[in-house]
């Protein structure tokens, strides 16, 4: 039985596992984890990554490495600002940064196509974004739904 990496007080993880490039399924949710493990970045197999409630503030632009991610779990943390390189994963189907300081999305983030709507269930795919101190996008164009934040951010 492998032990789980969740609900405990990890703050890193090794860089000899950056060789399990085959792992599909990564939680780290419930930890102490400020920045996302660069050894992560290489497990190129992830489709599923759950770092909710951590002390996460960033994501490196490096993210557009996991070409296969389709869930992204990032809620419960402190993150500022969203890397435009995540706008590059496109099999992305759930997003979730729910609960964090975003003031802004990235323009580049109607290119995330497989995300069909604004999420609010936390089972259902899309993006899960209500939570934040938006700036920008201002929660007027949320309430229209994903097409009208994707009509907002593309430009004219």
């Amino acid at each position: 039985m492998k032990p789980p990496l969740a609900n405990n007080q990890i703050s890193s993880l090794p860089s000899s596992l950056a060789a399990m490039h085959h792992l599909t399924k990564l939680n780290l949710s419930h930890n102490r984890i400020v920045h996302i493990p660069t050894c992560v970045y290489s497990m190129k197999g992830l489709v599923f990554l759950h770092l909710a409630c951590n002390r996460l503030e960033t994501i490196a632009d490096q993210i557009q490495d996991l070409v296969n991610l389709k869930i992204l779990i990032v809620e419960g943390n402190s993150i500022h600002t969203l890397p435009k390189t995540l706008c590059f994963l496109d099999s992305l189907e759930l997003l979730n940064v729910d609960f964090n300081e975003l003031q802004s999305v990235p323009d580049e983030m109607y290119q995330l196509s497989r995300l069909r709507r604004l999420a609010c269930h936390p089972l259902d795919k899309g993006l899960h974004i209500i939570h934040n101190p938006l700036l920008k996008p201002i929660h007027e164009v949320l309430q229209g739904g994903l097409s009208a934040l994707y009509n907002y951010l593309k430009p004219t």
